[in-house]
């Protein structure tokens, strides 16, 4: 063979494991930003979830130190703001 038909074959190839390659390159960064995506709404789910949690257990221990039968059983006594 000569060497402008083998240059020739040479860039054909690689031209077509360019192509293949950057076609698989884009499938994974599909999805990759699909796997992004999912994670992001569980993470906005999560932190609206912990959000509502913490203000129920602030209510609950609110309620708990407010109660007689806690403050007779601690003698917590409550502070008098001047």
């Amino acid at each position: 063979m000569s060497v402008i038909l083998q240059s020739q074959v040479f860039f054909f190839i690689s031209s077509v494991g360019f192509v293949v390659l950057g076609v698989l390159v884009l499938i994974i960064l599909i999805y990759v930003l699909d796997a992004v995506k999912v994670v992001s709404r569980i993470l906005k789910k999560a932190e609206k979830d912990i959000n509502s949690v913490g203000d129920i257990t602030k209510e609950i221990i609110d309620n708990i130190l407010g109660s007689r039968v806690f403050q007779f059983l601690f003698k917590i006594k409550r502070k008098i703001k001047k």
